[in-house]
């Protein structure tokens, strides 16, 4: 009897592609250098709004990566296509 090798799912490779741009999308939206919101995020500087803008956009990553964006907007072509709808058999 053979035994099956358990695999952890790796992370997506869409990830890396979601955080690149972080800061500069945070700096954007509030108007800040995205130096400054590198500074906040590694404790260098404190701020509690672009702590808070910082935590919302890695949840809207978060949220991408659970629906398999690939952060285009568009959804990854991996994923797996929706059960098509059976006809009913005539009788």
């Amino acid at each position: 009897m053979a035994h099956a090798k358990i695999v952890p799912n790796p992370a997506p490779t869409n990830l890396a592609s979601l955080i690149r741009g972080l800061y500069g999308r945070v700096a954007k939206q509030l108007k800040v250098d995205p130096s400054y919101v590198s500074r906040v995020a590694r404790g260098e500087r404190q701020s509690v709004e672009i702590e808070m803008a910082l935590e919302r956009e890695l949840r809207r990553i978060m949220s991408l990566v659970g629906t398999r964006h690939n952060g285009a907007k568009h959804r990854s072509a991996k994923r797996s296509r929706p059960a098509s709808k059976k006809k009913k058999k005539a009788a």
